[in-house]
């Protein structure tokens, strides 16, 4: 009978606070905290990486509460207009691909600083297409509940994706 295998050691987290007086201290987390941290953090990557980058919105219906609610500069939305809209971002630029440029949390939210770029190849709104590059970047604060996520805040700069395709000249 071979040996049973090892368990693997626990997942090891650091925080540190700057003081004024004692300059760093760090204190070790416990694993479970640290576990539940990259649980999170990957949970809004495979937002970004599975959903936007490929357009298969029905992964939604897994890692998105049923409450879910997205903020955005004027409206509120759910899950059915979240995958809506990646279904017309998809459409208007089939070769969008997002990736993660930074990723924090703090308890529940993480925060995210994203940069997307695509091609416009497609119907977008009312626009001809321009077969333009854009780039897009933003942040994104994805509140954690049960393992899902359950509320965001986006904010990006609509007018730079329309200065990109040629249709608004801000200067």
């Amino acid at each position: 009978m071979p040996p049973a295998p090892k368990p693997s050691p626990p997942r090891m987290a650091y925080r540190c606070v700057s003081h004024p007086y004692r300059g760093v201290t760090c204190t070790r987390w416990e694993s479970a905290v640290a576990d539940h941290h990259i649980e999170a953090k990957a949970l809004v990557r495979r937002v970004l990486e599975e959903v936007w980058n490929t357009g298969d919105v029905d992964i939604l219906d897994d890692v998105l509460t049923d409450d879910y609610v997205r903020h955005g500069r004027d409206e509120r939305t759910d899950k059915e207009h979240m995958k809506a809209t990646i279904t017309l971002s998809r459409n208007a630029f089939p070769d969008l691909h997002t990736e993660v440029r930074h990723m924090l949390q703090e308890g529940d939210t993480v925060a995210t600083r994203w940069k997307a770029v695509g091609t416009h190849q497609g119907a977008f709104y009312d626009l001809p297409i321009t077969r333009k590059k854009v780039i897009i970047t933003g942040m994104t604060f994805s509140r954690i509940f049960n393992g899902k996520v359950a509320e965001e805040w986006e904010s990006w700069c609509g007018a730079d994706l329309f200065q990109d395709l040629g249709v608004v000249n801000l200067w």
